[in-house]
């Protein structure tokens, strides 16, 4: 029996989306994995922001409180999001650390690499490492020429049992460290099947679809974007609801509240919030992971994005594009450019329209998204089969 140590992003605050990346982790492992044991580790603590341990169905174990359990572990899973990209690095998780000293802030990296890289590990071990599900399409010319960063990154790359990561541009990223294996998997968010939800507290699958979810949170021009959902519900003869994916401020909640949205002033549990997205004909977001939750429930998302967006850090434009190209939904994407012109924003609205009208195009995006997830459980499951040997 191996001890498998599961490594997930350290939430900042409350994030649905994060949730259920994590809880795709605890529901096909207990699949996958069974008989060995399988612990949840963060790199650092749940703050007073995130949530409490009552709405999580599985228990996380912070690195720096349990590493020398942590580094004895027979299998290394990391799961999801930008863990090993440099920018989360000193972008992301290092900007909760601006208040450390120079020497401080280079222990903490320093710490990272041990912990993330495994970089203090033998050969022997990291080839029992997997990366799945996670993305590294921030990373540029620049982030390479770092001599640590380049070090650490390529030897992980190169000699962990399966690198999968959740799109195309970072599987090519890593394609030529990987040989003649694959380095594509899928979301880790898009493995949950919709009985797994039932494991939030409050959660119950609406029993029918109708209207429109709409939740802005992410992209500028949040007046422009309200005003499009409202006029793109009305022409296809539905009403729109708020979906709560994070608390929304108060500025926010006044400009939502002004097109008659009602916008709740506390936090929602995360039951509560997929339920009420269950509930819903259509999506129209600047959310990824409300897209990749409603395309995963079969619901279609008209997502809107910066066209001009630079994959910068972990909340950049750019990965809502790269997702819905991979799956031939380019037609459900809108730039938020158009919108700022008249027959921009006319164009915008006709595009959604024709899209959405037609179910069979909706259809094959989602038969797209259960290729790939079928093909990525396909390639954990062997990669932990060699793993856990």
């Amino acid at each position: 029996m191996k001890t498998i140590a599961v490594i997930c992003a350290l939430p900042p605050e409350r994030n649905t989306g994060m949730l259920t990346v994590d809880l795709a982790a605890h529901v096909t492992l207990s699949k996958l994995a069974h008989p060995n044991i399988v612990k949840f580790y963060t790199y650092g603590k749940l703050n007073e922001y995130s949530y409490p341990e009552s709405e999580i169905p599985f228990t996380y174990l912070d690195i720096i409180d349990h590493q020398e359990e942590y580094l004895k572990s027979d299998v290394f899973l990391f799961w999801g999001d930008f863990l090993h990209s440099l920018s989360y690095l000193e972008k992301d998780r290092g900007s909760w650390n601006k208040s450390l000293s120079q020497e401080g802030q280079t222990g903490f990296q320093s710490d990272y690499y041990k912990y993330i890289f495994l970089s203090r590990l033998e050969e022997d071990r990291i080839n029992r490492a997997i990366i799945f599900g996670s993305t590294i399409i921030t990373n540029r010319a620049e982030d390479d020429v770092d001599q640590a960063y380049q070090l650490f990154s390529e030897r992980l790359f190169k000699n962990a049992a399966g690198v999968f990561f959740r799109d195309a541009l970072s599987a090519a990223k890593v394609s030529p460290l990987r040989g003649l294996d694959p380095s594509l998997a899928c979301d880790c968010a898009f493995l949950l099947s919709d009985e797994d939800l039932e494991r939030f507290s409050g959660f119950k699958m609406a029993e029918q679809r109708q209207g429109v979810g709409v939740y802005f949170g992410r992209t500028k021009s949040k007046f422009l974007m309200l005003l499009y959902a409202k006029l793109l519900a009305r022409s296809l003869g539905e009403s729109s609801r708020w979906i709560p994916w994070f608390f929304t401020r108060r500025k926010i909640r006044a400009l939502a509240g002004s097109f008659g949205y009602q916008v709740p002033n506390q936090h929602v549990e995360t039951g509560k919030i997929l339920s009420e997205l269950s509930g819903c004909k259509f999506i129209i977001t600047d959310t990824y992971h409300v897209c990749v939750n409603a395309w995963r429930l079969g619901i279609p998302a008209i997502c809107i994005g910066l066209g001009a967006a630079t994959a910068d850090n972990s909340l950049s434009d750019k990965k809502k594009e790269i997702l819905f190209e991979m799956y031939g939904a380019r037609s459900f994407y809108i730039f938020a450019e158009q919108l700022h012109s008249f027959s921009g924003f006319r164009a915008a609205l006709a595009q959604a329209k024709n899209v959405l009208e037609k179910p069979d195009i909706a259809s094959q995006v989602r038969k797209n998204i259960q290729h790939h997830v079928e093909t990525a459980l396909t390639r954990l499951k062997r990669a932990l089969e060699q793993s856990c040997k």
